[in-house]
């Protein structure tokens, strides 16, 4: 009969250390949304290294894959309105949320508007300035001057052509 009630207690306080826990839990992830909503690139640069779990970078890791490959090739102007959450499966959010994964306690929308959303606009970012610092350079007068072959290897080599002749 003791060891009964010995276990019936040790149940109950493992069970409300467990419910005790989940509240943290959601005390942290509520904390963590209300920090995650920044603008800028500088403060996405801070939560990156702050603030992102394991998850949340495997996450970013796939969404910069996402974008690099499926979307960029085909698209550089993004529509309006296209980092708002949107239920059409055909829109850029929930083309993202299937290749991202979820992390429990969150719906797919609070995940967008958190954490996902900017990522994305960080990667778009880079992905524009890449493309205008390109086309910057040919339009200033970058040329191929040619190839060489060294040692199983092919160098390319350029040079700047100043087109200013005043």
């Amino acid at each position: 009969m003791a060891d009964n009630n010995q276990k019936d207690a040790l149940i109950e306080t493992l069970q409300n250390e467990l419910v005790t826990l989940k509240h943290q839990i959601k005390e942290f992830q509520d904390l963590r949304m209300s920090i995650v909503k920044v603008t800028g690139k500088n403060s996405v640069k801070k939560l990156k290294d702050r603030m992102l779990t394991s998850s949340d970078r495997l996450n970013a890791s796939e969404i910069s894959h996402w974008f690099r490959e499926c979307l960029w090739p085909h698209v550089k102007l993004m529509p309006d309105q296209w980092h708002k959450w949107c239920e059409n499966p055909k829109s850029i959010c929930q083309r993202v949320m299937a290749v991202v994964g979820v992390p429990t306690g969150f719906s797919n929308e609070e995940y967008w508007l958190g954490v996902a959303r900017c990522i994305a606009n960080e990667k778009l970012c880079a992905l524009r300035s890449n493309t205008k610092q390109a086309m910057f350079g040919q339009f200033k007068g970058m040329k191929c001057y040619g190839y060489y072959l060294e040692l199983q290897k092919v160098t390319l080599h350029c040079f700047y052509v100043n087109n200013d002749s005043g």
